[in-house]
């Protein structure tokens, strides 16, 4: 009879204590040699787009990068195209054509991504958002 009421509850404790799974990068798209964009699988939180927590001298930044580059703002929400969500730009201090690039979400596992610069460029972002830019 006491099992009846321990197993359900040690089963309802161990799912409590199961980790969250966290956001992640889904993809990176480098629109010029200041602005990336990156889309999330989960929306990010209004903690990390409060402008108050990056004027603060304790501010973590939520995306970091390799090769020298920095956030130079806070990610901007772009509006859904109806077949990408959670897109956010990030402004950085400055890509060169060449590096691989990385970019990382709260230290998780780094996407990588190029800057071509140039018509190379300016062709991936028609083929991506349409020839009226």
């Amino acid at each position: 009879m006491k099992y009846k009421y321990v197993i359900p509850a040690v089963l309802l404790s161990l799912g409590m204590v199961l980790p969250v799974s966290a956001n992640k990068i889904k993809n990176v798209f480098v629109v010029d040699e200041l602005t990336v964009e990156v889309e999330m699988a989960d929306p990010l939180t209004k903690e990390e787009l409060d402008p108050a927590r990056f004027l603060a001298k304790d501010y973590e930044p939520a995306f970091t990068f390799n090769e020298g580059v920095e956030a130079v703002g806070l990610p901007v929400p772009q509006k859904s195209d109806g077949f990408h969500y959670n897109i956010y730009r990030i402004a950085v201090n400055g890509l060169d054509v060449g590096p691989i690039y990385q970019i990382s979400y709260r230290k998780q596992k780094p996407k990588t991504f190029k800057f071509y610069g140039g018509r190379e460029q300016v062709d991936k972002y028609r083929d991506r958002y349409g020839s009226y830019f």
